[in-house]
């Protein structure tokens, strides 16, 4: 069966280890390995990757002050960049986009518009419950006049939540071709079959110990980890991702912060855990909360996050974002029960392997890729 070139954008590249890039780059190496010619554009921040066959990389300069001053990823494409863009767009057949409201993405869309080239989109992100009412407006407005134009001109859209589904439908989302693709897991990376050694991380192997994997940063919830592990010194917290936020500052005997970790190097964290904690908002069904579950980890999670795959719910723990004594309370209760909690650990497993497998999802990714590229030569 022939195959459509495929010019894939994103504004950063797996190594800058945020999930929207993380999941982009793990789709595009399936389909790869399924014959698809990948051209991949992205923000030259970070190299791309160097292990993947069938995929082109065309890195563009970008301005990232706004992450690198204010924390917020968003970085900016001059027109150079936007020229290189249409370019690579017009040698393409189909382009597919992750994420609807990055300034390099909205102009993708355009450019395939004007040169009648198909675009799908999968959108991880909904709405963001910024503290700052100033940036939740922002937010809503530019999901208004930019994300929704987007998302109407897509010959396919993949959510990658329930929760990002409906907030889009609720807004006033025209276009019926929508799924809900939830993100694969390298259940070959992520098991409990290898036994983790605590001390190889230095973490002491005589207290309960929870992790949290992700970026340094508010919506994910850093303010109330920093609250439970001042509130129980008894518990080691494992705190494995970067950001604005410092948890060295914190200066918490109980708080270790573990840097680089990725892939097969962050698999035998999880194994190692007895709780994986992420209070997070805004961002759909974050990989971390899959892959440990995938690990056997349980997992603590805001009743938000757990929205976004309502299959997985009575295997995860969850308290509304608001409750922080919930939060206190419920970490408090799992940890006192480490036993019962281990018990679990085997449907956790199941559970993962039959939901998130990631030949599954790339087979799903590619029948939605040759339907819109059939679609559109219609």
């Amino acid at each position: 069966m022939t195959k459509p070139r495929i010019l894939l954008l994103t504004h950063y590249y797996p190594a800058h280890r945020g999930g929207v890039e993380i999941s982009a780059g793990r789709v595009a190496a399936r389909l790869a390995e399924q014959g698809f010619a990948i051209t991949w554009v992205a923000s030259d921040t970070d190299p791309p990757p160097d292990d993947c066959s069938n995929l082109r990389f065309v890195p563009v300069p970008a301005n990232n002050w706004t992450e690198n001053k204010i924390g917020i990823p968003y970085p900016l494409w001059p027109k150079s960049s936007l020229n290189t863009l249409r370019k690579e767009i017009a040698a393409a057949e189909i382009v597919h986009i992750h994420e609807s409201l990055y300034q390099g993405n909205i102009a993708g869309a355009r450019i395939a518009r004007e040169h009648e080239i198909p675009y799908v989109v999968t959108q991880h992100i909904g709405f963001i419950p910024y503290r700052n009412p100033i940036l939740r407006m922002i937010l809503t407005r530019a999901n208004h006049q930019f994300a929704l134009p987007t998302l109407e001109g897509a010959r396919a859209i993949v959510f990658m939540s329930e929760v990002t589904q409906l907030y889009f439908a609720d807004l006033g989302l025209r276009n019926p071709a929508s799924e809900l693709i939830p993100f694969g897991v390298d259940t070959e990376i992520f098991n409990p079959k290898v036994l983790s050694d605590r001390e190889s991380f230095g973490f002491p192997g005589d207290r309960p110990l929870c992790i949290y994997v992700g970026r340094f940063v508010e919506k994910k919830g850093l303010p109330i980890i920093r609250r439970l592990a001042e509130l129980n010194p008894s518990v080691h917290w494992g705190l494995a991702g970067w950001g604005p936020i410092d948890p060295e500052k914190w200066r918490l005997p109980n708080v270790q912060v573990l840097r680089n970790l990725s892939g097969k190097t962050l698999a035998p964290l999880f194994r190692a855990a007895d709780l994986f904690v992420m209070p997070s908002v805004g961002e759909g069904y974050p990989a971390v909360v899959q892959e440990s579950l995938a690990c056997g980890t349980p997992v603590l999670i805001s009743t938000e996050t757990a929205e976004g795959y309502s299959p997985a719910k009575p295997f995860v723990n969850a308290v509304p974002i608001s409750d922080i004594a919930g939060w206190e309370r419920t970490t408090a209760d799992l940890i006192s029960n480490l036993a019962g909690l281990r018990s679990k650990s085997a449907e956790l497993v199941e559970f993962a392997q039959t939901h998130w497998s990631w030949s599954a999802c790339a087979d799903r990714y590619e029948a939605m890729i040759l339907k819109a590229w059939g679609g559109a030569k219609a």
